[in-house]
This record gives C-alpha cells, sequence and structure tokens, in this order.
C-alpha cells in the first residue's frame, strides 16, 4: 500500500521517538538528550544519543542515525508500509481510504484477523479477572507466583470450561465467522449440526504477541486430565507461523538488545518463571523445536543465544537439534542444562534465583555442551570416537565462518581424542570438497595427509585382516610387524595399501597411535574389515597370547605370500625355455627353503 506523504508526515509528527526507541532500548536523560546503548552494535558504554527535540537519533559508534521511522523500520526488519501502518496504529491515527489502486485484500484479510485475535485475547482476559479466588486456575497461579500484576502485564485469560462461550462472544460482537476458524478459536459443529463451538475451553491462555504488539495467537494450558495435550497452540494461519513465533518477544526485545543476548526457553511457563524473578532478555518456542526462522527472527537483536532448557533427555534431544540450526545461521551459541531434570521454575524454588543467575553467567559453549554430552555416551571406545566425528562433521561443516569453524573442530579433536586431521578430512567429506592437505606441526612433525580414495578391502584373506587387527589393538604389535618385514608379503592389494597406510601415519605421527583406528575407519571398506580389534577376543588377549597371535600372523601370511609366488612361478614355468625355466627354479627351491624355515621357526 502506498501512503500519502502528508500522512507519513503526520504519522512522525504524532510519534515521540523517545517514547518509542524506549520500548527497545533503556535510556537515560543526558542533558538536552537520552543515551543508552546502540541497539544496532555491540557496546557497553553508551553511544546512542537521541533527541526529543529535533525527534532524531545518532549513534556515535557505529554512525547510524535517522528519525522514528527509519529506527522502526531497521529495527524491526518491517518493510516501510509495514512501519508507517504500525506507528499510525500506535499513534491511534486511521488510515487513509483505499482506492482501488492502494486496494491490498491480503493486508486487509490481515486486519481482520488481528482485530479478532485482538478481541479473543480481551475475551480470555476479563474471563480469568472474574474467575473467585477459590477457582483452581486461581490457586494453580499462586502456586506458581504469577501475581495479578503478572497477569495484568502479560495479558494472560482463561478459556471458560463451555463450549460457545468465546463463539456467543464474536457473534455479540460481529465477527465474522470464516476468519474466526481459520485463527483456529472456533470449529464448526460435524454430523449435520449447526453452529460452531470454541477449541479452546477449560484452559490457561498465553496470548503471543509480535515484537510490534499484535495479538497473533494462542497457546492454552489444560486442566483436566481428560484433555489432550497439556499444552495447545493455534493452528498455523496468515498471521501465525509457530515456526516463526517467540513467545514474550514484545516485552524483552529490548532487554535482548541492551543485553546482546537472548535466552531461549521451552515454553511459557519457563519465560514466566524468569520473568518472575527479573531475567529478562529471553524468549520461548511455543513448546516446539528451534527452526531456522526462529533464528533469523532473533538474529534482528543478537547474534548471541542461550539456549536454557530442562535437564531432561527431551531437553537434550532439542539443544541437540538446535545446534546445527544456530551455527548454521552464524550465531553464537551457548547452553545450559539444568541439574537434577528440573525446569527453570523448579530450579528458582529450589535454588533460588541468584544461583540461576550464576549458571546462566557461566554457560558453556553449546557446541562443547553437546558435544562432551555424546562424548559421555561414547565411553571412549574407538567405535564410539568414529561415530562422534560421524555425528558432528555436518554440524561442524554448516558454520560459515571458517575460522571459527577450525577452531571447534580443534577443541573437538582435542576432546575426543583424534587428529585434527581426521576431523577436517569428515568435515571436507560433508562439505563435498576434496580433503585438504593437513597443516604441519610443532617440532617440525607433519600430520598426514588423508587418502583420496578408500581403500578397497572387500574379500580380503582371514590372516591378513586379522594381522591387521592385531596391529591396530596395541602398538607394540605395530612395532613388531613393522621390524618383521611383512608389509611386503601381502597378497591382497587392500591389505597391503591399508598396511603401508599405517606404516606411513604412525611413522609420521608415531605419539598418536590411539587415533590410528579412527582415522581408518574413515579410509577402508568395509570397514569393519579393521576395527574387529575394538571388540572380543582381542580385547581379553593377555600379553604372552596377543605376541603369540601376532608371530603366528606374521608367519602364515608370509608363509601364504611364499605359497603364492610359488604358484605363479610353476604356472609360467610352462611353454619357457631351458635357460630361463633354469633361473625360475632356482626361485621356486629358494622359495620352498624360505618356507621350511618359517615352519621351523614356528
Amino acid at each position: 500500500m502506498k501512503f500519502p506523504q502528508e500522512f507519513i508526515e503526520r504519522v512522525r509528527e504524532s510519534t515521540n521517538i523517545v517514547t518509542v526507541i524506549s520500548q527497545y532500548v533503556q535510556l537515560r536523560r543526558s542533558g538536552g538528550n537520552h543515551q543508552g546503548l546502540c541497539p544496532f552494535h555491540g557496546e557497553k558504554t553508551p553511544s546512542f544519543s537521541v533527541s526529543e527535540e529535533k525527534q532524531v537519533y545518532y549513534c556515535f559508534g557505529c554512525k547510524a542515525s535517522g528519525n522514528v521511522i527509519g529506527f522502526v523500520q531497521q529495527y524491526q526488519g518491517l518493510t516501510f508500509p509495514e512501519t508507517i501502518e504500525y506507528l499510525a496504529n500506535r499513534a491511534g491515527l486511521p488510515l487513509p481510504a483505499m482506492s482501488n489502486e492502494n486496494h491490498d485484500p491480503v493486508r486487509e484479510a490481515k486486519h481482520t484477523l488481528f482485530k479478532i485475535t485482538a478481541l479473543a485475547s480481551q475475551f480470555y482476559h476479563a474471563e480469568l479477572k472474574k474467575l473467585p479466588e477459590g477457582h483452581e486456575v486461581r490457586k494453580y497461579l499462586q502456586t506458581r507466583g504469577l501475581t495479578e500484576e503478572l497477569v495484568d502485564t502479560y495479558k494472560l485469560g482463561y478459556a471458560p470450561d463451555d463450549w460457545t462461550r468465546l463463539t456467543e462472544f464474536f457473534q455479540a460482537k460481529g465477527v465474522p465467522i470464516a476468519p474466526s476458524e481459520q485463527l483456529g478459536l472456533i470449529k464448526r459443529r460435524g454430523q449435520g449440526k449447526d453452529g460452531h463451538y470454541d477449541l479452546f475451553r477449560h484452559r490457561l491462555m498465553f496470548p503471543i504477541f509480535s515484537a510490534t504488539g499484535e495479538c497473533l495467537g494462542f497457546g492454552g494450558r489444560v486442566f483436566s486430565k481428560d484433555q489432550q495435550p497439556k499444552y495447545l497452540n493455534s493452528p498455523d494461519a496468515p498471521i501465525f507461523h509457530k515456526g516463526k513465533v517467540f513467545y514474550g518477544l514484545d516485552h524483552s526485545a529490548k532487554h535482548i538488545r541492551a543485553e546482546d543476548e537472548a535466552i531461549i526457553v521451552e515454553g511459557y511457563m519457563d519465560w514466566l518463571a524468569l520473568a518472575k524473578v527479573s531475567i529478562v532478555n529471553m524468549v520461548a518456542t511455543l513448546g516446539t523445536a528451534l527452526t531456522h526462522d526462529h533464528a533469523k527472527v532473533i538474529k534482528r537483536y543478537t547474534n548471541k543465544v542461550l539456549l536454557l532448557f530442562d535437564g531432561d533427555e527431551a531437553g537434550k534431544s532439542a539443544a541437540r537439534r538446535s545446534l546445527p540450526i544456530l551455527l548454521s545461521e552464524g550465531i553464537l551459541a551457548r547452553g545450559l542444562f539444568l541439574p537434577d531434570q528440573l525446569d527453570p521454575d523448579e530450579y528458582i524454588q529450589k535454588h533460588g534465583a541468584q544461583s540461576l543467575r550464576s549458571l546462566i553467567q557461566s554457560a558453556p559453549d553449546l557446541f562443547d555442551l553437546v558435544s562432551t554430552e555424546q562424548w559421555k555416551l561414547a565411553k571412549g571406545s574407538p567405535i564410539g570416537k568414529i561415530q562422534l566425528v560421524d555425528e558432528f562433521a555436518p554440524i561442524l561443516a554448516q558454520i560459515p565462518d571458517a575460522r571459527l569453524r577450525r577452531l571447534y573442530a580443534e577443541n573437538f579433536a582435542n576432546m575426543v581424542g583424534v587428529t585434527l586431521a581426521l576431523v577436517e578430512q569428515s568435515v571436507n567429506k560433508t562439505l563435498g570438497a576434496a580433503p585438504k592437505a593437513a597443516p604441519q606441526v610443532s617440532q617440525t612433525t607433519t600430520k598426514p595427509t588423508p587418502a583420496l580414495d578408500k581403500i578397497d578391502l572387500a574379500k580380503a584373506p582371514r590372516t591378513e585382516a586379522e594381522l591387521l587387527n592385531v596391529i591396530l589393538f596395541k602398538e607394540v604389535y605395530l612395532k613388531e610387524a613393522l621390524k618383521s618385514g611383512v608389509g611386503d608379503h601381502f597378497t591382497h592389494p587392500g591389505c597391503k595399501a591399508t598396511f603401508a597406510r599405517i606404516a606411513e601415519v604412525y611413522g609420521q605421527m608415531p605419539s598418536e597411535f590411539a587415533t590410528l583406528s579412527a582415522l581408518l575407519a574413515d579410509e577402508v571398506t568395509p570397514s569393519a574389515t579393521i576395527t574387529r580389534h575394538l571388540s572380543d577376543p582381542y580385547t581379553n588377549l593377555s600379553n604372552e597370547a596377543g605376541s603369540k597371535l601376532l608371530n603366528d600372523c606374521i608367519k602364515r601370511v608370509k608363509s601364504d605370500f611364499l605359497r603364492s609366488k610359488s604358484k605363479e612361478l610353476v604356472s609360467s614355468l610352462r611353454g619357457t625355455s631351458d635357460a630361463n625355466s633354469s633361473e625360475q627354479l632356482e626361485q621356486i627351491m629358494n622359495i620352498h627353503k624360505d618356507r621350511r624355515s618359517l615352519n621351523r621357526d614356528s
């Protein structure tokens, strides 16, 4: 919609810039102006100045400036027409009459929906205020510490335990039926019956507002055990999308800007629990999973987030799902799991608000928190390490900042006990890029370059596969195998290449023997061929039995190689000249001599 210039001027003149900006920025008078922390860049010393006299703002730090229209447009991420409309509604100015040129049926339909949700919010709030002191909803509010002041501030409501109370209210107000159905507030009776009924019944109602204060939809908490689910949200509608909306943003936006961090909790009561104790820079996800759209909304206010989730498995799972979303959107995320599987309200009641503030202040990086939790489950086994790398490589790959990705990868590699090269190889594989050569390490030691193509171990002879497992089981066995020269006696190309790769990596990084299995598991196929040593019977081998198994494997591999070589030579004797045959016969005799020597040693 296009607004006439004179109307735009009326909107600007009818709006006090200090009053509007104070919704989002904590301002203090300083001389003839007001000052605060700039909402458009992070700072600790106020450089953001607002002139009530001139009705403009200016930041001496980032040089952002403009009038109230420009501020709201930039801060809220609105279009120019949306900004004018918001400020006009705020100032109580009727919008200009629609001409054919300006007619926008979609916008008109949204206006109708907003009017209906506003009426519904007023209705639910009034119904709550009418409840007598002994009512179970009143008792619930008291047990949760939700005072009358909080009820009024956050416009909490109550959907009566009645099938048609809201429907009758709408009928009395002349509210159109179709958009009310679209909003999920009422529903047409089925089975040929006339009339409509209320969808929200006997529930504590949480109105959900946009950052600009428009009611988008509702969440309702049930009180009857017969009703499910416990929390019910409005269905998606043109003005309401659960995956794009936060609860409480209308109150907390300015505090998120001021703190330069958003605390994200899981639901309405978690948000109210923090509000009760004046922790104010928080939003809630309506009890739904965090989405990329949620992350984009947060980025309008800050690029720092703290996930404050319950300490139960559901909360930890939600954090794991949220991690790649936040990282991919370039958000710096911290995380906190409350102990003893408590929710925020329970924790505050048990330990106090100051204890929670201390936990929030010291909350670790979310990537470290989630990866550490998973590392505990992996229990440090080589297979667990491989699985953990496979799980977190795609998460690392989503970090757009290569510097941050590298730092996370280093921390992760150190925690898991694998090489940075292994982690980066897996990340590059996820990214679809060719693995890069690993950087140099101190003391002129160079980490090995990951193999580009996987080594094929299909149909590997049992003895050769067993030898590979034995030398990966203990470092002392690998050293003995390298001394024995068995590397030249593998008959299977894949096994020979794998042994050579082991020798290469160990030669360059003798202090990191423990990472060999994890590294190779990503370089050979099938990886199970060289990971048998991670389980029985290898794990129960005594030193004596292990040494005997190693020596037996080496001798069998060499013997099988010599037998194979002998067969080749015998086969090649056919059709050869006498001169050549005498030389080959000598080779065969030497091979048999070597095999007899091996048998005597065993």
